[in-house]
């Protein structure tokens, strides 16, 4: 078996890279199809957020169609790039490593906010679109439910989720530093989407009272200002209510700008000077950057939310070691779990090598026997399976020691070459219930 994690996140590539590598949710449907009618045998999932773009793949067996290089030519074709033009932000990792980052990931341990909440969650509706197009099987559903324990084991034993620990929650404590009273200031969120939504909900927590909303789908921003008191505003009048704003955080799934520095530059020009903030928190990137080049107007984007991270790490810190060694012990429990994964069919077929032989030694017997009583004949089909059992315990023993030490692959085949015994590892697709 062979586990495969091939992309790259913040630290390894800037917005501008992991943009052009980003799926829309009917892309990663349409990405999982076209990989599998590649690799036929494979499981898949792909995990993309606003700080990080990974497919995580795996195959029975090692192929020359199934390498780490064969990925990155599939998301190079996928997305229309040269595979040069990302190739060095990218990361790989396989096995042992692959689960590692994997839990890693769902716990937030690796998150750009060290402890926030929002990864699991994006983490189960990758694995949840992966299993309702049929792209995962055994494995996978054992890794990810795994996963999702370990961010609860993480979450719920440790305080690595103390304070603010969202992107959404962050890009506020980012506006505070601007803005010390929200009481008098004027709000415009773009796009209506989850994690607008759960600005909007902490800028009203820390007291923003004027609110406007303006999303494509204008019912949608609609739902969401009514909720919180405030305006809604069609998508096609943004640019004229945009001079009403202090601070614009725009969140949307558009794979173009959607605010240029004309927009801007004409919403200065009617605020009289008035400073504007910008927080784009969409991956891709909503806001043209050459509008923050605009006297008085400030624009940040997600990548400059870091800054304000590393202010707050230092307590959440505290945790990680400790939360590490949470992680370590999933690892090793899973890992030793796609050991036993390997040894079990081959020992299913051992022990019925086993009971089939005893089977036709008793089939043998029995005509032997004359006039042997039922009661009697149980006895012997009874003490024959008590002493296949008996011969077949300590070799299951052993199997198991193998599996937990790593030597899976090599108990089976020891087995198959002494009884010439065949097994099959079952790949079935079915899907467990959704996380």
């Amino acid at each position: 078996m062979n586990i495969f994690v091939v992309g790259l996140n913040h630290k390894t590539a800037p917005v501008e890279i992991r943009e052009q590598l980003a799926f829309s949710p009917s892309k990663v449907t349409e990405a999982l199809e076209r990989f599998r009618k590649r690799f036929s045998s494979n499981e898949v999932a792909i995990l993309s957020t606003c700080n990080r773009v990974e497919l995580y793949a795996c195959s029975p067996k090692t192929t020359s169609e199934f390498t780490e290089e064969a990925i990155l030519d599939f998301l190079a074709e996928f997305h229309g790039l040269e595979k040069a033009r990302f190739r060095k932000n990218m990361y790989t990792f396989q096995n042992l490593e692959a689960v590692k980052h994997l839990f890693f990931v769902a716990s937030s341990l690796d998150s750009m906010v060290l402890g926030e909440s929002q990864i699991v969650g994006q983490v189960k509706e990758a694995y949840s679109t992966a299993c309702s197009q049929g792209a995962t099987g055994k494995v996978f559903h054992q890794l990810f439910q795994q996963a999702f324990n370990v961010a609860k084991e993480v979450h719920t034993h440790s305080k690595i989720a103390k304070g603010k620990v969202s992107i959404s929650s962050v890009a506020v404590e980012f506006a505070e530093k601007i803005f010390q009273d929200f009481s008098d200031k004027t709000v415009f969120i773009i796009g209506a989407g989850e994690m607008a939504e759960l600005v909007l909900k902490s800028l009203v927590e820390h007291g923003v009272r004027a609110v406007m909303v303006s999303n494509r789908s204008y019912d949608h921003a609609v739902d969401l200002a009514n909720e919180f008191g405030g305006k809604a505003v069609r998508f096609d009048s943004l640019a004229d209510e945009l001079a009403k704003a202090d601070i614009v955080i725009s969140s949307t799934a558009a794979p173009h700008y959607v605010l240029h520095p004309e927009h801007i530059k004409g919403a200065m020009q009617r605020r009289k000077g008035n400073p504007m903030f910008l927080i784009d928190i969409a991956v891709p990137r909503d806001i043209n950057p050459e509008a923050g080049k605009i006297e008085n107007v400030y624009l940040f984007n997600i990548d400059d939310l870091q800054g304000v991270v590393s202010q707050n790490v230092e307590e959440r810190t505290r945790e990680i070691e400790k939360c590490q060694g949470m992680v370590e012990e999933e690892v090793e429990e899973f890992m030793a779990w796609m050991e036993e994964m390997k040894i079990g069919p081959a020992v299913a077929r051992l022990r019925h090598h086993f009971h089939h032989i005893g089977k036709e030694e008793l089939d043998r017997l029995r005509p032997k026997l004359g006039n042997l009583s039922e009661e009697y004949w149980q006895e012997v089909v009874y003490t024959m399976e008590r002493t296949l059992n008996k011969l077949l315990h300590r070799p299951l023993e052993v199997g198991k020691e193998e599996a937990k030490n790593g030597g899976g692959y090599r108990y089976v085949d020891t087995i198959k070459k002494l009884f010439g015994i065949e097994h099959h590892q079952d790949s079935s697709k079915t899907c467990p219930p959704k996380p």
